[in-house]
């Protein structure tokens, strides 16, 4: 490489880096155009050549870092700006949230409505009436296998395992009815002893619960063809069950 290249190389260095210092530049441009001696010369070569490529290097990682830092702050500013499918789905959440809250404003208003008429009617109900009503909050149902008791008290099932299960609903009286009548509402006592005898009394003693809803009962294993289950309900839980008897029996077929 000739001296007036490198000064030129060296010339481009200093103004791309803004480097200003005019001793330093006249020191290093007096070194290469009037190098004192061969040796000189020879151990100044190497320097140069560095600074070149220290100079050369730092603008090019400093173009580097500054297109990433760009770049990454495009992606970022992309990112976070929502596209129009965005906006579309926020707008329709938006409505639906809307449509909920005017549906449940609806709502409110009609309670509040039938409250007052209910308010209104109750007074003017005889104590009967009002004693249907309360029973009607409740409700109650005697099944085996999971089938509705008929109303004649009887049924047949298949020889294996039977199931008699007492169901006992509730119905929340919303503030409707006092408390004193809705305790008269429900069968007096537990509802499961109202179930007074069981033949045979091997049977073994089973519970389902859900909400607003329990359920007792027996189950028998391994019944033979030709035999028989029989109950006898109290008669207060015969007429809630709409039974024609309080005897109810159940023939295995």
């Amino acid at each position: 490489m000739s001296e007036n290249q490198i000064k030129k190389s060296i010339q481009y260095i200093f103004t791309e880096n803004q480097v200003y210092d005019q001793g330093t530049k006249k020191r290093i441009l007096s070194k290469i155009t009037n190098p004192p001696q061969k040796k000189r010369r020879t151990s100044l070569m190497p320097i140069v050549v560095t600074i070149c490529l220290l100079l050369g290097t730092g603008v090019w990682i400093s173009t580097i870092l500054s297109n990433s830092s760009q770049n990454q702050n495009l992606a970022n500013t992309e990112e976070e700006l929502p596209t129009n499918d965005n906006l579309e789905g926020i707008s329709s959440e938006n409505d639906k949230i809307a449509e909920l809250e005017f549906q449940v404003s609806t709502f409110e208003d009609e309670r509040e409505y039938y409250h007052e008429v209910i308010a209104q009617i109750l007074p003017s109900l005889s104590d009967e009436e009002m004693l249907n009503l309360a029973k009607s909050h409740f409700r109650y149902e005697l099944s085996v296998n999971q089938t509705p008791l008929t109303s004649n008290g009887k049924m047949e099932v298949e020889p294996g395992e039977v199931d008699v299960m007492l169901t006992f609903w509730m119905t929340p009286h919303y503030n409707v009815l006092s408390d004193e009548w809705y305790q008269k509402g429900m069968i007096s006592g537990d509802y499961f002893s109202h179930i007074e005898k069981v033949e045979p009394d091997n049977g073994e003693v089973i519970y389902a619960d859900g909400a607003n809803v329990t359920a007792q009962g027996y189950k028998f294993t391994n019944m033979q063809s030709g035999s028989k289950i029989s109950l006898k309900i109290s008669e207060e839980l015969r007429e809630r069950l709409s039974l024609d008897t309080n005897e109810i029996e159940i023939l295995v077929k």
